[in-house]
């Protein structure tokens, strides 16, 4: 068994503000100089241009890294966030159900993400930025979010598609500029208020991750966006339901990808096997799926190969709630926070228990 620490964060005040109070958060950390910035300058040309990125598509976080820095005693360009240093997407599994499925007639997405708890934020927020939209998910890199519900009802979830881009070893350089998806979340929950103005906030952004991203929100409308070496495409719920793991869903993705990993397919497949059935589901039936380890559920334990869950939610888009747990829920408590709240306890043990799939996990199958 392994332990961890899950945190909760109270984001509030102007951008510089929210800044500075993270600086404050982190200041303790003996870890923390290292883990955000570095001695050596971004250049010019590549600060700049993510700056301008950022400033165009999600106004404000410019001001929070500033505050953040600055709290520091660093200049902004020396931010590892800026160069994109932290930036190792992991294995999700998501699913939108929408009213006509549902036994209650309410909106909900689920959300399991994989990854090695040593490189995970660990860490939910609610975040309340003057002049944006409340919402409440869990960061990356501090600054960045991996998925979120806002007050408007509008959630957006993120899996990575296909082999990760980035700049570490094994990962592949990205084919065309744009942004990260931690950036795109983060834009889309405080700035849009339902699918339609997420889609055509994603159409007119410069995108540079590959990734299956899951938008829905509370009056039932639900999308999923496919990104791939920069091509886009678009799919709108035509069931009941929408789901995602981590290979390509679009057919001009599929063709571009070499192969996808077994488990991403078992994992798209447990999803599919459970929404197709006839007749309605009820909340229960939604969250077993969280609740039964892989292969028969989607809470996996691989800690060790760095391809376990470290959160897990359910997010009821009609309630603004989120029914959440740091690491699997199979083994640490799970909790409920409605969005925009704040947490009494902001900090939380979190137990890991490893478990291998054996080698058959990382079987790649064609797409």
């Amino acid at each position: 068994m392994k332990t961890n620490t899950g945190q909760f964060a109270f984001l509030k005040g102007s951008s510089y503000e929210i800044g500075q109070s993270q600086a404050r958060e982190f200041q303790n950390n003996p870890f923390a100089k290292s883990l955000f910035f570095t001695e050596k300058l971004t250049s010019d040309k590549a600060y700049f241009q993510m700056q301008a990125q950022i400033e165009q598509y999600c106004p404000g976080l410019n001001k929070e890294l500033e505050g953040f820095a600055e709290g520091f005693g660093y200049e902004p360009e020396q931010l590892n966030f800026y160069q994109n240093a932290w930036l190792i997407p992991g294995g999700c599994s998501l699913g939108a159900i929408l009213p006509g499925k549902m036994v209650d007639g309410k909106t909900y997405v689920l959300r399991n993400y994989d990854l090695s708890p040593d490189i995970s934020d660990m860490r939910l927020c609610t975040t309340r930025v003057e002049g944006k939209y409340t919402h409440t998910g869990f960061s990356v890199s501090t600054f960045g979010r991996s998925e979120g519900l806002n007050e408007k009802g509008l959630c957006v979830a993120y899996a990575s598609c296909g082999m990760p881009i980035g700049k570490y070893p094994g990962m592949r350089p990205p084919v065309v500029p744009g942004l990260q998806f931690m950036v795109i979340v983060r834009a889309l929950l405080e700035n849009c208020k339902n699918v339609e103005e997420a889609i055509y906030m994603v159409n007119n952004m410069p995108v540079g991750t590959n990734m299956n991203l899951l938008l829905a929100d509370a009056k039932g409308d639900a999308a999923l966006i496919g990104t791939y070496d920069g091509i886009k495409e678009v799919k709108r719920a035509e069931l009941d339901y929408l789901i995602a793991t981590n290979h390509g869903l679009f057919s001009a993705i599929q063709e571009m990808e070499p192969g996808k990993l077994e488990h991403s397919q078992l994992r798209y497949d447990i999803l599919e096997e459970k929404f197709k059935e006839s007749g309605k589901r009820s909340i229960d039936e939604i969250q077993e799926l969280l609740l039964t380890e892989f292969p028969s559920g989607l809470s996996v334990h691989n800690y060790k190969e760095s391809f376990g869950t470290v959160h897990s939610i359910l997010f009821n888009l009609t309630d603004l709630q989120l029914e959440f747990s740091f690491g699997s829920p199979l083994q640490n408590q799970i909790n409920k926070i409605d969005v925009g709240e704040n947490l009494v306890k902001t900090q939380t043990s979190v137990e890991f228990y490893n478990k291998s799939y054996g080698t058959e996990f990382w079987k790649i199958i064609k797409s």
